[in-house]
């Protein structure tokens, strides 16, 4: 069987390019503050810690995370690979470090052509050790990466720090790991996963109060840089994602006898319609509102499935749990001052994680959308390095710089900001997946 499900490679895609994108587009007060995380509103883009809501932005992470869990059961079919598991953590753990130090906006104070060697020499270390399967290529990749990292002048002091990583990217490997370990030891007990949301629920809620033993642990230590315990609470995407993906590796036996129709073409529509309207009432904080719509949609797009759909369990399934975790996500939404990506809430992991549910059963209709992203989804790791290592230098080298630069006076140019970075990243991923280049931990 396939272990690849195109409608995750989509999702995945999607979260890439909007990632991409939502960090490239131009800073300041020319955009309004939907267009960035709610917590950060320009034009000083400082975080506000009290500011509840969610935009599109906000929605990027957690579905990369629901991507994750959902490719941990169909990447071990044949069981725990121990070996596999340690050696894709450490390399993911290094690749954070190493690309946080490589990118080209670390050496903004150089003012020579050093300034692109060093980027395109962390991309080129990076390719061969990711994007190649002959040994002594990685070797080779991993011998100019060490040397980058023992002379590279790395800030103004020239300084490399083991505590300096991409954080997005220790995030994953950290979950990679953990998630692959709660999948191996409740494969045959689903509910026992469920279990471990419980005492999790607890020391996540429990991590503010002073003395608390729960703080404690929180607090930073000697190995940070490797793990912190405070990545633990992105569970709440990973285990519902690890049910999606054991889900999808039944998709041929559950939708024996469906097909594609009008009708669930029109029900994907109702769900990302539903998404859409949680984001905007969410930030507008359209609280009431918002539960009694969602709710009425939601009652709609269980009995449409039910009336047109019944046949597919699958699908019954996703739309089930979309419904439940944003249900769930509504409900907790007063809960710790309103819903938040940071410090996240509890309710902006139900609610992300309904959203990314929804958004599963959606893209398996979508086929044009399959069809665009799912090449980008993967080749998740190259597509989220092009920008920092690799096109930004580029831009510069062959003397776009300035103009690049310069795009940051009206909306729309501030929209063109962003499009010069996403646009080639996308194409580049895609690409490279077309010629079975890719970059794999």
């Amino acid at each position: 069987m396939d272990s690849r499900n195109k409608a995750l490679d989509a999702i995945r895609g999607y979260a890439i390019v909007t990632m991409v994108f939502s960090g490239s587009i131009a800073y300041g007060g020319v955009l309004p503050a939907f267009m960035y995380h709610a917590q950060s509103p320009p034009p000083k883009h400082e975080w506000v810690e009290n500011l509840p809501g969610i935009t599109w932005v906000d929605l990027v992470f957690p579905l990369f995370l629901f991507a994750m869990g959902a490719a941990i059961p169909m990447s071990m079919q044949k069981g725990m690979d121990w070996k596999k598991q340690l050696k894709r953590f450490a390399l993911l753990v290094f690749f954070a470090i190493f690309f946080e130090h490589s990118k080209y906006t670390n050496f903004s104070q150089l003012d020579s052509a050093l300034t692109y060697l060093i980027a395109l020499t962390g991309f080129l270390s990076l390719f061969l050790i990711m994007g190649t399967k002959k040994i002594m290529y990685q070797w080779i990749g991993l011998g100019l990466a060490f040397l980058l990292m023992l002379f590279a002048p790395f800030d103004n002091n020239g300084h490399f720090e083991l505590h300096r990583s991409d954080v997005i990217i220790l995030v994953l490997a950290n979950m990679a790991l953990i998630g692959a370990i709660i999948y191996h030891y409740t494969r045959l007990h689903h509910v026992y996963r469920l279990l471990v949301l419980v005492p999790l629920f607890g020391l996540i809620t429990g991590r503010f109060l002073d003395e608390s033993w729960n703080q404690y642990i929180y607090e930073p230590y000697f190995a940070d840089w490797l793990i912190e315990f405070n990545f633990l609470k992105y569970l709440f995407l990973i285990i519902p994602g690890i049910y999606a993906g054991e889900w999808l590796m039944h998709k041929t036996e559950w939708n024996k006898g469906s097909e594609k129709s009008f009708s669930k073409l029109s029900l994907a529509w109702l769900c990302c319609g539903l998404v859409a309207w949680n984001i905007i009432a969410l930030y507008n904080r359209w609280l009431m509102l918002n539960l009694f719509i969602s709710l009425a949609a939601m009652a709609l797009i269980i009995g449409w499935q039910y009336l047109f759909n019944k046949e597919n369990k699958l699908d019954q399934r996703i739309i089930l749990a979309a419904c439940y975790l944003l249900i769930c996500g509504l409900f907790f939404e007063a809960f710790e001052g309103g819903i938040k990506k940071d410090d996240a809430t509890l309710s902006y992991f139900f609610v992300t994680g309904g959203m990314a549910f929804f958004l599963l059963f959606a893209f398996e209709q979508f086929s044009i959308l399959k069809r665009i992203l799912a090449p980008i989804g993967q080749n998740p790791l190259l597509a989220y390095a092009l920008p920092g290592i690799f096109i930004l230098p580029i831009i510069d080298l062959i003397g776009l710089g300035e103009y690049y630069d310069g795009l940051t006076a009206t909306a729309f140019q501030a929209i063109l900001h962003g499009l010069f970075i996403v646009i080639p990243t996308a194409l580049l991923a895609a690409l490279a997946t077309k010629y079975r280049i890719f970059w794999k931990s």
